[in-house]
């Protein structure tokens, strides 16, 4: 992937699906309508599918093969509606999602194969459902705060399966699938302590900062959307061809990736679930509508695994909730910030309090032979460091017997390890 200017149409890899973010916002829905109770029609609620209507072809959704053309979803009856209170407090998070759905439906062929493949798929879509618990919340409340379409909080499961350490071919990774580059230029650190792509709080950020560009751009969800995946460049030459044409700049319009022409019949496929899951024969996970996680700043290193020990969690919990750390350590020079569950805060705060840290240093005898330069070679530290701290130079020199200090330098550890 190259690294480039926002409207040159190569700002993502050369897989579709990997993004970065951007700037600005305007305001889709104006808040009153929030008071009003709204009539929602469910889409394709009398559709079978069957291979007549839906093409064969295997496509892949969420990192699946779509059913084979033999599977029939069959609804009957009048066309279902249901009505929303849109005033009342939302008891889970679907039903807070539910109450921000603004993006226009799209109805088309692509749609139902999307459907096809979630039905065929009930195991894997209530595991990847399942699987969004500790981040789902979140992102659905900075939806709303910044008065986004909470469509947008559902995302990641197109891009990632909610899978926080996902990794692509293309090497995309986290959440939201950012390579390396585009991470960069929206201030996602990245190095051997910390890749801020996997990062649950930074990489919404940037991802919704992304969004929100895409849509002052466009003026149109579809169209951001297309781009988020796509990339602007090449969506604003898509929009421009159909134009040139006399055409409209619809999706069925637009000449598109087979990857991108797909995206956001995957996001309305998954968008009707949430709305209506009994079509599916899925039943949602109950994911209380309030934080799973709070924050703690910490100004020392601490041993994820100690503290896991202390507390008596598992310390897989943990990771899920800081998967940006790239070793089950937390460098406070390097990310000074660390998620635990709501459920278990208590716990992990006595455990943080009750924690001793490893000394910043070690002791070392001087043996017969030994050099500075063997010595820093076997702590893994630098010569000049091992002179600083000793008051060594070319005038002191070592000899046997002498006690030097030697200051513990973090090394990369595996969370396996």
């Amino acid at each position: 992937m190259k690294n480039s200017s926002f409207t040159d149409g190569i700002i993502h890899s050369p897989k579709p699906g990997n993004v970065a973010g951007g700037f600005g916002f305007k305001s889709l829905v104006a808040s009153a309508l929030l008071a009003f109770t709204t009539t929602v029609s469910h889409a394709h609620s009398d559709v079978t599918l069957n291979a007549e209507n839906v093409e064969s072809a295997e496509v892949q959704l969420f990192g699946l093969i779509s059913p084979n053309s033999t599977l029939e979803l069959k609804m009957s009856g009048p066309l279902e509606l249901i009505t929303l209170d849109l005033s009342a407090e939302p008891t889970d998070v679907w039903s807070e999602i539910r109450k921000n759905l603004s993006i226009p439906d799209l109805n088309n062929r692509a749609v139902v194969v999307r459907e096809r493949a979630l039905l065929k798929n009930k195991r894997m879509v209530t595991a990847m459902l399942k699987r969004s618990e500790p981040y789902i919340y979140f992102i659905a409340q900075e939806c709303e705060k910044r008065g986004m379409p909470s469509e947008l909080a559902l995302l990641p499961f197109v891009e990632s399966q909610f899978n926080p350490l996902a990794r692509s071919p293309s090497a995309a990774e986290g959440l939201w699938q950012f390579v390396p580059g585009t991470g960069r230029q929206f201030d996602l650190k990245q190095n051997k302590w910390v890749d801020e792509r996997r990062d649950l709080v930074a990489s919404t950020r940037a991802a919704l900062d992304y969004l929100t560009y895409l849509y002052d751009m466009h003026g149109d969800w579809h169209l951001a959307l297309l781009s988020y995946n796509w990339g602007e460049g090449s969506v604003l030459r898509a929009v421009k061809k159909a134009q040139d044409a006399g055409l409209e700049p619809l999706i069925d319009n637009l000449d598109l990736p087979l990857e991108t022409r797909h995206y956001i019949p995957k996001l309305q496929a998954l968008k009707n679930l949430i709305q209506s899951p009994e079509r599916f024969g899925i039943t949602l996970p109950k994911f209380p509508n309030k934080p799973y996680f709070t924050e703690i700043k910490r100004t020392s290193d601490v041993d994820l695994r100690e503290i896991a020990r202390l507390a008596g969690v598992e310390l897989d919990m943990i990771r899920k909730l800081n998967p940006a750390l790239n070793q089950p350590v937390l460098y406070a020079a390097h990310s000074n910030t660390l998620l635990i569950p709501v459920e278990h805060s208590a716990k992990i705060q006595a455990s943080l309090k009750a924690y001793k840290p490893a000394k910043p240093y070690r002791s070392y005898v001087v043996m017969k032979g030994d050099t500075l330069s063997e010595i820093a070679q076997q702590y893994g530290v630098k010569i000049k460091d091992l002179q600083r701290m000793n008051g060594l130079g070319k005038k002191k020199l070592i000899k046997p017997g002498m006690k030097l200090t030697i200051p513990n330098t973090p090394k990369q550890e595996s969370w396996e390890s």
